[in-house]
């Protein structure tokens, strides 16, 4: 491990005639800021390595990035859920780069998904063509049973608020419950079709900041209350409230900042 003469540590990207060396600073602040920073790092060195390259092991990127193993191992887990790297064991293993599966764009969450990309974009503008009907339907058939099954969603989606992963799919599952109170079942059961081909292929989440994840439990609780009231006006509020949009397609991060997006940034709303 070098110095820069700055206080911050050296870490040689790649092999061959990679011998450039980068300076990594490592800011005083909380261990979850300083694997920030190394995942901002490594996911630079991972994008200019280009997939499948050897980007070191655990042992040697701690010595030469100068980080505790415990800081390197959650920089490495923020990395795997963004599908920037891969871990393997044995002889010649370690740290690899990799190439990220797409995001999609489902209302205002951006998911990464392991395959069928297009399935699924084309799966979330059809559920958000039909959530406004449905959510009309359920406040005007729901049971007091459909309310207690709501409210109960909700107080798992406030929550979730730690985990990304487990916070979109709390919201999901608060989606199916408005589903579950529809009279029209054909009407129910596509939107829960559609959800469930989403949510059978994410397998992350972009993270969001606590404020806009705070506006989302406010977006969902206004859907909750609409329904409560069997109010179209309501309804609509509500859903103009949650911003259902239409879903696109990402092919990359396009250079995101890693750890910007876990600890600060917010992502690209929908």
């Amino acid at each position: 491990m070098g110095d820069n003469g700055t206080g911050g540590s050296l870490i040689r990207k790649g092999t061959g005639d990679m011998t450039q060396e980068s300076p990594l600073r490592l800011h005083a602040g909380s261990a979850h800021s300083r694997a920030g920073e190394v995942a901002d790092l490594l996911a630079r060195r991972s994008r200019e390595a280009g997939p499948d390259a050897h980007l070191g092991t655990k042992q040697s990127l701690c010595r030469e990035i100068g980080v505790a193993p415990g800081t390197l191992n959650e920089s490495l887990r923020m990395l795997e859920a963004q599908g920037l790297i891969t871990m393997r064991t044995g002889p010649g293993g370690g740290v690899f780069s990799s190439e990220p599966h797409p995001l999609v764009r489902i209302g205002q969450a951006m998911v990464r998904v392991s395959d069928g990309a297009e399935s699924v974009a084309q799966a979330a503008v059809v559920r958000n063509a039909l959530e406004p009907v449905v959510l009309l339907d359920a406040a005007l058939h729901r049971t007091d049973d459909d309310l207690r099954l709501l409210r109960e969603r909700l107080r798992l989606v406030e929550d979730s608020v730690d985990d990304d992963l487990g916070f979109a799919r709390a919201i999901w599952d608060f989606h199916r419950a408005i589903y579950a109170a529809a009279d029209n079942e054909l009407l129910a059961e596509v939107c829960r079709a559609m959800l469930d081909l989403i949510t059978a292929r994410t397998e992350s989440v972009e993270p969001k900041t606590p404020a806009r994840k705070r506006a989302r439990i406010a977006g969902h609780r206004a859907l909750l209350e609409a329904v409560e009231a069997g109010d179209p006006q309501m309804c609509r509020r509500a859903m103009e409230m949650h911003g259902v949009d239409g879903a696109e397609v990402h092919s990359s991060t396009g250079g995101e900042s890693v750890g910007e997006a876990v600890n600060a940034k917010e992502p690209p709303s929908g």
